[in-house]
């Protein structure tokens, strides 16, 4: 995965993340593997593989539903993601996208995620609550609610919610075998 960030003429935000939604959708109704219980949270030690201290989620799991997936033939997938508040839109691409993971995402009440970051890049779909999402890039907290849909580009960012909150999660371009999420040193924001 690489993730650039220069424009992309032409895409819209809007459009954007209704292709993602359809798409998380889509890979969601395809039952790709056999469901396995697992717990990201369960992977975290406090530290990673280089025995720095990592961020800590508190409140917020994270479940596999089904592990890596792949699809049969070669997928590779360029996302662009414009904020309103930004200069610049943030390209993802994906040179090999062709696992997917599906998770559920479970915030409670006063949950902070930790600062972390997934190999890949994921798609969300947000069905209860409101979450606060700032990336490590421009440290700008933006909200997601209950109906929206939002592209998670791979940057180290963290998700936190006051009033706990629950979405479904469309992993793309995860490496077989390597976890959806790995956690990072804290960010000073």
């Amino acid at each position: 995965m690489t993730g650039n960030s220069e424009p992309i003429d032409g895409v819209l935000r809007r459009t954007v993340l209704k292709t993602g939604a359809g798409a998380a959708g889509a890979l969601a109704l395809s039952g790709c593997a056999a469901a396995e219980d697992h717990d990201e949270e369960d992977d975290y030690d406090g530290e990673n593989d280089e025995g720095v201290e990592v961020d800590e989620p508190d409140g917020f799991e994270v479940e596999i539903l089904q592990e890596h997936a792949s699809f049969t033939d070669g997928v590779g997938a360029t996302f662009e993601v414009t904020y309103d508040d930004a200069d610049e839109p943030i390209v993802v691409d994906l040179e090999d996208a062709s696992t997917v993971i599906l998770a559920e995402a479970t915030w409670e009440e006063g949950a902070e995620s930790g600062w972390h970051r997934h190999p890949g890049m994921s798609i969300v779909r947000m069905v209860e609550g409101e979450i606060e999402h700032t990336m490590e890039d421009d440290c700008v907290p933006r909200t997601y609610s209950a109906g929206d849909a939002w592209i998670d580009p791979g940057h180290v960012h963290k998700a936190d919610s006051e009033g706990g909150a629950f979405a479904h999660v469309t992993f793309l371009g995860i490496p077989d075998g390597e976890p959806a999420t790995e956690w990072v040193e804290p960010v000073e924001c």
